[in-house]
């Protein structure tokens, strides 16, 4: 009798085990997709030409972008 017993707690623990579990759920959704929303314009700063989003860059008061502020103190690059 303790047999069976036993029995039916193995079975019922594999059936509720996560290795289990984890086979019997559906197939994963795909990953979205990147939206075009999210695009943003690049530009290239003013100082060292790095390339960086045009959110991140700083702004001098000509509108030329910087990439940090150490660059925008030190002005646009002296060809």
């Amino acid at each position: 009798m303790l047999k069976y017993l036993l029995l039916a707690v193995v079975i019922i623990w594999l059936f509720y085990s996560p290795a289990l579990r984890g086979k019997r759920q559906g197939p994963t959704p795909p990953p979205p997709k990147p939206s075009q929303d999210r695009a943003e314009n690049m530009v290239q700063c003013a100082h060292c030409g790095v390339h960086l989003p045009e959110g991140e860059a700083l702004k001098d008061g000509h509108g030329q972008p910087y990439c940090s502020t150490a660059h925008r103190q030190a002005g646009p690059r002296q060809a």
